[in-house]
């Protein structure tokens, strides 16, 4: 049993790491790029942020084609819905092509 909890606490510690923030609004700009790489803008975009540039999110391009797509689609249907888009990032560090890594993207 012991060995179960230790091997369950290593496991729930890292399964969010690199992302400890959230914010909402709508998508004012989307942005591709041949190497797959997704930009795109809330209307209340974070202004500031410790190393990445807070212009843009970004949907890395170092992420598998599926994930990279099911999030694009989501980004796509809030934004021509205009529904407000519920992000999820890092608020320190961990950023993609300079620019603020997107960890999770969801809607109403």
């Amino acid at each position: 049993m012991r060995l179960f909890l230790c091997f369950l606490m290593v496991f729930s510690s890292t399964a969010w790491a690199g992302y400890d923030k959230n914010t909402e609004g709508n998508i004012t700009h989307i942005y591709t790029y041949p190497s797959g790489l997704v930009l795109f803008k809330l209307a209340n975009q974070p202004t500031s942020h410790p190393s990445c540039n807070p212009e843009y999110f970004a949907i890395g391009s170092d992420l598998k084609e599926a994930a990279a797509n099911r999030m694009f689609s989501r980004l796509l249907t809030l934004h021509t819905s205009k529904t407000p888009a519920y992000i999820g990032y890092d608020s320190q560090g961990d950023c993609a092509n300079r620019y603020i890594r997107v960890h999770n993207v969801g809607g109403k």
